[in-house]
Parts: C-alpha cells; sequence; structure tokens
C-alpha cells in the first residue's frame, strides 16, 4: 500500500479554471507541489480574480 497521497485539483465554478497542485501558480509565487488547502488565503484565481476564501466559489474535481 502506497503512502503516496495525491494532491486534489479544484475547479473555479465562477470561470471554471482548473487549480492543478503538481503546476502550482509560478506567476503568483505558488510552486509546483502546493495543494490548494494550502494557498494563502489571499490567492485568487489568475482567471477571475476571485479570491480562494470565498465561500462555495471552488469544488474539489473528482478524479
Amino acid at each position: 500500500m502506497s503512502m503516496l497521497i495525491k494532491c486534489r485539483r479544484y475547479v473555479c465554478l465562477e470561470c471554471h479554471y482548473i487549480y492543478d497542485p503538481e503546476k502550482g501558480d509560478p506567476k503568483r509565487g505558488i510552486p509546483p507541489g502546493t495543494p490548494f488547502e494550502e494557498l494563502p488565503d489571499t490567492w485568487r484565481c489568475p482567471e477571475c480574480k476571485i479570491l480562494k476564501v470565498k465561500k462555495g466559489v471552488f469544488k474539489q474535481l473528482e478524479d
């Protein structure tokens, strides 16, 4: 049994941008491998600029 936990992708329900933790968000200083849950509360969607902490905007994708 592998102990490796795959980081989940999240979709912005406003503009459908998908945050992929394997890619991070280098333009905003978020390195690859950063889980969505560890993004700072000040992080905004790169497409529509909505804040991560706005309730109900980001939804975890099922793989």
